[in-house]
């Protein structure tokens, strides 16, 4: 006689596989859900087949450009919002009496903001939160938000040019301060006592930052009507601020970074553009009802930092 055997117990299902099926009899389509829950779309996918295998039986079917819960799929649908319901009043309890304490905060943010802003948060943790353990992890931009989409962290501080654009489904932006950018050159290319025009430095080669840096240099260059001529790239500052100091080719760099970096070297400009040209510093998190402690303490201790101190602008 055989014996089945399986690495999970045969017909379990978890509170996180209830809340899919549960968002699937409400949108009616596997993306919808997955915004609703602020997952991936595979990942909502690869759940819902682990939960059809353990069951041995289908739990969703197509229905023309949509799907649809099978019997077996609304029965679960059915009493697991009950269940989920018990449970978040369940974490929600926990949280009134845990609070703001106490507890993990997992944040990722940009390597400026991890040499002024993140400091700063450390310091407001250790005054109002002190069993508060902060993990952090550096990643620009895009992959910062990628870790928050899959759960990886529990916020994000981000940068962005145009406004917080390309973000999770599902979450949302809290923008803190606005930060002008501005054009590094040696003190030989520089304009006296005044803001540069990027279109002067048509001729001049350039050096490109991260993606999103980048993105901006060739958006910036070509409202000036010029495609610049990258030969340099780096997303090291005190490196870029140096290259431009030597004179071999000139930079946009943010307020943030030129602070980061502490002091530019004695034969550079930091040049402020006409016209001038900012970026938003902000905090990004999943969009939950059941938002966590740590994450609502995040962004108040966050919103309390004072961002002049490196030439930032709060944004009401």
């Amino acid at each position: 006689m055989s014996t089945l055997r399986t690495s999970e117990p045969l017909g379990s299902i978890d509170s996180t596989e209830l809340r899919i099926l549960h968002a699937l009899a409400t949108t009616g389509s596997l993306t919808a859900a997955a915004g609703t829950l602020g997952l991936s779309q595979p990942a909502v996918s690869q759940r819902i087949k682990r939960v059809e295998t353990r069951l041995a039986v289908p739990l969703i079917e197509r229905n023309g450009r949509g799907i649809r819960l099978t019997p077996a799929g609304r029965i679960l649908a059915d009493h697991g919002r009950t269940v989920v319901a018990e449970i978040d009043a369940a974490l929600a309890a926990i949280d009134d009496l845990r609070g703001e304490r106490a507890g993990t905060l997992r944040l990722v943010g940009f390597p400026s903001a991890s040499a002024t802003v993140v400091p700063s948060l450390m310091r407001a943790l250790a005054v109002e939160a002190p069993e508060v353990s902060l993990q952090y992890r550096e990643a620009e931009p895009p992959a910062a938000t990628a870790m928050l989409r899959d759960g990886e962290v529990d916020c994000a501080l981000i940068f962005d040019y145009e406004g917080a654009g390309g973000l999770p489904a599902g979450s949302a932006f809290q923008p803190l301060w606005r930060e002008e950018v501005r054009l590094v050159v040696s003190q030989a290319r520089g304009v006296a006592g005044g803001a540069a025009d990027l279109a002067d430095y048509a001729e001049e080669h350039w050096i490109a930052g991260c993606e999103k840096c980048r993105g901006h240099l060739l958006s910036a260059a070509g409202e000036a009507g010029f495609e610049p001529d990258i030969i340099q790239e780096t997303d090291n500052v005190p490196a870029m601020l140096a290259m431009a100091a030597a004179g071999g080719a000139v930079a946009l760099v943010p307020g943030l970074a030129l602070a980061a970096a502490r002091s530019l070297p004695d034969d550079a400009s930091a040049l402020p553009l006409t016209p001038a040209r900012y970026r938003t510093i902000g905090i990004v998190s999943m969009a939950t009802a059941n938002e966590s402690p740590q994450v609502r303490l995040a962004k108040r201790l966050l919103a309390g930092v004072d961002g002049a101190q490196w030439g930032l602008e709060a944004v009401s």
